[in-house]
């Protein structure tokens, strides 16, 4: 919380702004006289019961706004607009959409539409991090603040946003599905993730997580075997289904190949995506076949900071963050 209150240092509320011009009427307009601890206190009568009642007033006026200003912080809240109606949505409470669309005020960094038939929550918000929970239906949500401020729990993964616009929908199993239509989303379950860009899509599924994102472009097959390779990497179809991605994937797919590298074991095909992906955007200096097929995170970074689509160093900052339970709620 900003110390402005006490020292005047930080970043000042509006409200208590508001209150300190309220009360610059009664400041005093000349230095106070030294303070001369050998004379004697003045003698009873020369501070009137009238000043007093001032005092007394002005003090349980700032102490008031004080109060509500501190309560207001303690139980922040959304607003929220059904048919034309509004309401708030304060810190732990749910909304279920059964009288229509809604649409939530996130704070002052954008918007979330819910559609009918869902069940949202709100866990946090404050300058800088806002959070929220969907447990399932579907919601669209449009943040136009810099990244890694908004952030939405689903039975299988945080949604992260990097600045973006995306819809994210929530099945009565807790599985998800994220389609990003500006910018960026991450998916973070644990130690698996999924970068999401703009005209990509994703799955979750709760006990896994984030799915390999796989562009919109691509064929009901192409996506059904990614499924395969992600949530059923034991099924006998797996190399048929490897195959099937390895032989449609096109120069935009890179994206897929990438997270590939590290959910595809080494014995079962590891070398066959570093190969396929080289032949779009070959791995660059320092990054090697043997790094790879161990999983070398630094590798695997280097090799996605070259497909020209931002680097992850920023991701890897705020990814300690997030493993924060105190920055989370």
């Amino acid at each position: 919380m900003s110390d402005y209150l006490w020292d005047k240092n930080g970043d000042g509320d509006a409200e208590v702004e508001r209150l300190e011009r309220t009360l610059q009427a009664f400041a005093q307009a000349t230095p106070p006289p030294p303070l001369d601890l050998r004379r004697r206190p003045p003698a009873r009568g020369g501070f009137g019961r009238g000043a007093l009642l001032i005092a007394a007033t002005l003090a349980l006026a700032v102490a008031g706004a004080v109060f509500t200003l501190m309560e207001r912080r303690d139980t922040p809240a959304w607003q929220v607009t059904t048919g034309g109606e509004r309401s708030m949505l304060s810190v732990g409470s749910w909304l279920d959409t059964t009288k229509g669309e809604a649409t939530l005020a996130v704070a002052d960094i954008g918007t979330v539409t819910v559609e009918p038939g869902a069940r949202v929550r709100l866990l946090s918000t404050r300058s800088g991090h806002h959070r929220m929970e969907l447990a399932r239906g579907t919601m669209h949500a449009t943040i136009w603040a810099p990244p890694n401020q908004f952030f939405v729990e689903t039975p299988s993964t945080l949604a992260v946003d990097l600045g973006c616009a995306y819809t994210l929908t929530v099945d009565e199993d807790g599985g998800g599905l994220v389609t990003v239509l500006v910018g960026w989303v991450g998916f973070t379950t644990g130690d698996r993730e999924s970068f999401i860009p703009a005209g990509f899509i994703a799955v979750t599924r709760p006990g896994v997580g984030p799915g390999t994102p796989y562009s919109e472009r691509t064929s009901e097959a192409y996506r059904q075997a990614l499924a395969l390779i992600d949530f059923s990497p034991g099924d006998a179809g797996f190399a048929p289904a490897l195959s099937r991605v390895l032989d449609e994937s096109e120069e935009r797919d890179e994206v897929t190949l990438w997270h590939l590298l590290s959910r595809v074991p080494a014995a079962a095909g590891r070398d066959r995506v570093f190969d396929r992906l080289a032949a779009f955007v070959p791995p660059p200096t320092g990054v090697t076949r043997d790094g790879i097929r161990a999983g070398d995170r630094r590798m695997l970074d280097a090799w996605w900071d070259a497909l020209g689509l931002g680097s992850t160093s920023l991701w890897r900052t705020w990814s300690q963050q997030w493993r924060d339970d105190s920055y989370r709620r």
